[in-house]
């Protein structure tokens, strides 16, 4: 193999580049992303960038500057990918350039989802996927602001959290019965509800968006299904992404909820992989899906890279994520089952506590809040699908690390 095409200059784009430098590999290594900066970390865009947009964040950048040219990495920003050709060998930018190349990684990620109502393009509508979004709703999150949160999954409740910070009035309207309840499960969505509910976030749960109303071009005030109007400054939607997927169409690859790949995370053609928020993969407890998280993009993205030299790769990890909103640190490993018993470590009315969800006797999910140390043996817990009996779980005497020794 002696050329890459990478299309995405994101994280997995970027921690693939690295990977493939890391690894030895010698030959030309392009980079191609539409935005103008190169890779960058994206969990800041809903806190330390909102807070203080004039200041870019410690770390924000994957590398500094000069780390591209001094590893040969061919950046190519400001730049659209406009189709993979299989015959040529090699990707089509606009504009009519072909960039060989010997294998190909799609990192395309995807897009933030639209509201399907007129007005959802207005300048003060704002949906949050890139840095140049986040700079754009920083303008509009000032002190006394009137911020209406439509969607309250990670980034609208982070965004929410935000915007409390900045002094802004924040209202969050959200279809299901409480933020983020399909990542935490009803009991812990209502917990994280409650918790925005004290530090001021007005909340309207079960409840739709059905139009807008407008002022000087401006949305002016929300209308929700119940009827009533909430008059805002700003409306902030956070309502899932579409993957990028044309490409992949386009080329003939098989395409479901996303780029279907295997543990190699190659597509159907083997000289195309995939990787990140568009990748449809082996899921860790059975099926196939996508994994919106930071870890997945940054961990397929490196196995993606060393299949493509060879390497035996067999990528299937169970989901991990972290938010972090005002003082809380919430991260979770793994599934809540359908019947799951919950077994709770810690006191949940003082935010810091450990969550384990049981089918059975097996551990199948973990969830902490302010106690990242039992994170990282909680995930392994989860990894090697750990037995362990409510009681002993419960037990803050019984030690997390003796519980994974026993199970070696």
């Amino acid at each position: 193999m002696r050329s890459v095409a990478i299309i995405g200059a994101n994280l997995a784009g970027g921690r693939a580049a690295e990977t493939l430098r890391q690894a030895g590999f010698d030959g030309r290594v392009t980079l191609i992303g539409q935005e103008p900066w190169r890779p960058y970390e994206r969990p800041p865009l809903s806190k330390e960038f909102l807070w203080n947009p004039a200041e870019v964040p410690d770390n924000f950048f994957l590398q500094d500057e000069n780390w591209y040219s001094d590893n040969r990495i061919d950046l190519l920003l400001s730049t659209r990918a406009e189709a993979i050709d299989l015959t040529a060998g090699g990707v089509r930018l606009a504009g009519g350039r072909m960039v060989a190349a010997d294998k190909i990684l799609l990192a395309t990620g995807g897009h933030a989802r639209k509201l399907n109502l007129a007005g959802a393009d207005c300048a003060n509508v704002h949906y949050l996927r890139t840095r140049d979004d986040a700079s754009r709703m920083a303008l509009d999150l000032r002190p006394g602001a009137r911020v209406v949160i439509v969607g309250m999954g990670v980034i609208g409740a982070e965004v929410a959290a935000s915007a409390i910070k900045l002094g802004c009035e924040v209202t969050a309207v959200e279809p299901m019965a409480a933020p983020m309840e399909r990542a935490l499960g009803k009991r812990f969505g209502q917990w994280l509800g409650e918790e925005h509910r004290k530090r001021g976030v007005k909340t309207h749960f079960n409840r739709g968006v059905t139009g807008f109303k407008f002022a000087g071009g401006r949305v002016s005030a929300v209308e929700i299904d119940d009827g009533n109007l909430i008059a805002c400054d700003a409306v902030v939607v956070g309502v899932g992404i579409i993957p990028a997927t044309s490409l992949a169409v386009d080329a003939g690859l098989t395409v479901n909820n996303g780029i279907v790949v295997d543990r190699r995370c190659q597509t159907s053609n083997p000289a195309v992989f995939a990787a990140g928020d568009v990748a449809e993969q082996d899921g860790f407890f059975g099926g196939h899906f996508r994994q919106e998280t930071y870890q997945n993009a940054a961990d397929q993205a490196q196995a993606a890279a060393l299949a493509m030299l060879g390497h035996e790769v067999d990528y299937c990890k169970p989901m991990w994520y972290w938010s972090d909103q005002f003082d809380l640190n919430i991260q979770f490993c793994g599934q809540i089952p359908v019947q799951a018993e919950v077994v709770l470590r810690g006191d949940i009315e003082s935010n810091a506590f450990v969550a384990f969800f049981l089918s059975g006797d097996t551990i199948d999910g973990v969830l902490t809040v302010n106690r990242a140390v039992d994170m990282g043996i909680g995930k392994r817990l989860v990894e090697r699908r750990v037995n362990a009996s409510a009681d002993r779980l419960g037990d803050a005497d019984v030690s997390l690390r003796e519980l994974l020794k026993q199970s070696a």
